[in-house]
């Protein structure tokens, strides 16, 4: 009778062991070769979010600035600033290159929005450097920020003047 219990233990472990393993075996199988293992009951694991062009311009950056990690040379950039789900991304193309940056709205009515489309230049940190803080987009009424270092050295609070760069 133990024998027998035991033989009935050994049989279920068995088939948990396969029944567990199983489904990681076919998938791993379809991994390897998807069009022999086609299955109907599958779908994307999630959507794309969905990305909307809002604005594109263009703008030349008289010399070389930072944003956000990024060393901009001086030169001709277009600026294009994209929706992606609830976030605005703005991307900034020169000579092949992307940078794409997250970028945090703000009310116009925070900074002087006065005048067209522009992206703000700030001098600093330090005496002969400047930082692309953000964008304004006179069409859509909207600030982008694009670099929130706010220069907490006192000497760069000397400098702190920020400059204005047309986007045609």
């Amino acid at each position: 009778m133990e024998k027998n219990r035991m033989t009935k233990i050994t049989w279920m472990v068995a088939g948990l062991v396969i029944a567990c393993f199983s489904p990681v075996i076919t998938h791993a199988q379809a991994d390897t070769a998807a069009e022999e293992y086609h299955s109907t009951n599958t779908g994307p694991a999630a959507l794309p979010p969905s990305v909307k062009t809002e604005f594109q311009g263009h703008f030349s950056l008289p010399y070389e600035v930072q944003c956000h990690g990024h060393k901009l040379a001086p030169g001709d950039y277009t600026l294009v600033v994209k929706t992606v789900g609830e976030d605005k991304m703005v991307t900034l193309q020169r000579e092949g290159s992307d940078v794409v940056l997250h970028s945090r709205p703000v009310p116009p009515t925070s900074v002087s929005d006065h005048g067209p489309s522009a992206v703000m230049l700030r001098h600093g940190p330090g005496p002969g450097s400047h930082t692309l803080e953000g964008v304004y987009l006179e069409n859509l009424k909207l600030v982008l920020f694009l670099d929130e270092t706010r220069h907490t050295n006192p000497i760069d609070k000397v400098f702190a003047s920020v400059k204005r760069v047309p986007i045609s």
